[in-house]
Parts: C-alpha cells; structure tokens; sequence
C-alpha cells in the first residue's frame, strides 16, 4: 500500500483507507487464528480481553512506514523496536499479522497491544510512521480503523470518475454531497455505498453498519437506537 509522504501536511487517501479496511488483522492465539475486520464484532476478541482483564487494546506494526514497502530487513528490525517498547510500557501483547486478503501486498507482522491507552498507541504509530492503526476502546469488541492523519480531500476530477462509476440511481445523492463527506464515502465498504448516499432508503427497523464512514462507532441496534442515542449525546447525524 502506498502513497506519497514527503509533506509535513500529509493526509491518507479514500483509496488507501478502503484498502485498510479490507485488511484482515490476524491475531495467533495459542493454535489458532483470530481474524479481525474493521467495522466487525469479534466474540474472540471479546474473550481474550476478558481474560487478560483489558478493556481496550491496539493492533500494531512497524512495518511499511507511511505504506511505502521497505526491505524485509529494516520491517523486521523496526517490528523488534516496536515490541521492545511495548516491554518497556509492559503491555502485554500477542502476535499477528496484517493479512491483504487479495494477495497484492505481503503481510505484515504485528502485535495485539492489550490494555494499551490510546495515547501511548497513538505514540507508538506515530513512532513507527503509520498512516493508521486497528484501535478497539471497549470490551464489546467492536474493530475500528484510528487515523493518524487528515482523510485526502480527492479533487473535482477524481470525485467526478468516482460519481461515474456508480450506479445510477446513486449518482445524484452523490452529487448534493460536499467533497469533504464523499471523500468518507469513498473510503467505505462497497456494500456500504448505496446506505450512506441514499439518506431516504434508510429503515429504522433495520441494524445499521456498525460505524460511520469516518470511522464513528455507532453502537449496535437498529436506526432509530441510534438516532436516539446521537440525540442524547448531541451528536449530529453523519447525512
């Protein structure tokens, strides 16, 4: 996964998010593997936090600063410095890797950090020069993708190639949306897509994505839960 870093603004593209997104984290647990997916619960999860008595955890890796490939070598001794650090804070932690499920980039080794708070995961990242992290904040085990920097705004020119390849009867919802939320809409699952343009299609009987485009939690129930606990908490609606 790559993209362009020499700037002291940089930002992450939609392209590149939707690409983490598709990632699957895997943890090793004993004999088995755990995979996580960003936007999913893992009832496994779950239970290794329970049981390691942890309300939040990080999954993290040195490798491929910025998504840049590096050599094998300079992954392996960056991923070394990384856990040493964890030891050092005495994080608990086990082993994974970052897995691309369509085989174009190698996997990536990584670490469960249990119990890490999200400051010093936000230290560690920023350390190790990565575009985002896998961040879980609660025991219901619920995956999200962290930034570490500012979602890229695409241009007019990328945006306009992005509506026309819609369908169409997606193509003008996209159209009366600002750049600033398509970029988020761009970034979300492809079975997403048609929920986050088509406010009207919304079913409040029906369970919502887990969370927003720009990485929200939403909480688990249907629409109207949600409204009411955005409204509660007063948060505006992501419309």
């Amino acid at each position: 996964m790559t993209t362009n870093t020499n700037s002291a603004n940089h930002q992450v593209s939609p392209q590149l998010i939707k690409a983490y997104r598709q990632v699957s984290y895997v943890v090793f647990e004993k004999d088995t593997e755990i995979v996580l997916k960003v936007g999913k619960v893992s009832p496994e999860l779950v239970s290794i936090m329970k049981n390691n008595h942890v309300n939040c955890a990080a999954f993290l890796t040195a490798y491929n600063p910025h998504s840049q490939q590096v050599g094998l070598t300079v992954n392996e001794q960056s991923q070394a410095k990384l856990i040493g650090e964890l030891q050092t804070l005495n994080i608990n932690y086990l082993l994974g890797e970052g897995r691309d499920d369509s085989g174009k980039w190698r996997a990536e080794s990584s670490v469960l950090a249990l119990g890490i708070n999200l400051q010093n995961a936000e230290i560690l990242a920023d350390q190790f020069k990565q575009n985002a992290f896998v961040w879980i904040n609660n025991t219901d085990g619920l995956v999200n993708l962290r930034l570490c920097y500012p979602i890229a705004i695409p241009t007019p020119e990328e945006i306009n190639q992005w509506i026309s390849e819609l369908p169409q009867g997606l193509q003008d919802f996209a159209r009366q949306k600002p750049y600033s939320e398509l970029a988020w809409i761009m970034s979300a699952p492809v079975q997403e897509i048609h929920h986050w343009l088509n406010n009207e299609s919304w079913d409040l009987n029906t369970p919502w994505p887990l969370a927003r485009p720009d990485g929200s939690a939403m909480g688990v129930g249907t629409e109207l839960d949600r409204v009411f606990r955005l409204i509660h908490a007063g948060v505006r609606r992501f419309n």
